[in-house]
């Protein structure tokens, strides 16, 4: 008995947890050449459209946004300053 409510607290904790998974999304800024990356831990990325933010002078932008989740390879590319494009070390 012990091990099923063991079990099942452990299935419910797992559960939980991958409900409330962070996702990154990729977004272009419509009309320019910026990327944001925008951490979510609900939703779909594909339905952020605009962003808002303020500047120096406190003067509020909106920028059109087009977002993905698709994982790009230069996202988690990792460059060791010691080491050649090979990988071995000099």
């Amino acid at each position: 008995m012990k091990k099923r409510i063991l079990f099942g607290a452990v299935a419910l904790v797992l559960l939980t947890a991958s409900c409330t998974k962070e996702k990154h999304c990729r977004c272009a800024v419509l009309s320019s050449q910026q990327v944001r990356i925008i951490s979510i831990t609900q939703g779909n990325c594909h339905d952020f459209t605009t962003a808002s933010y303020r500047d120096i002078l406190d003067q509020l932008h909106v920028d059109t946004l087009v977002c993905t989740d698709y994982p790009f390879e230069a996202d988690s590319m990792i460059v060791y300053p010691n080491q050649k494009k090979g990988g071995a070390e000099e």
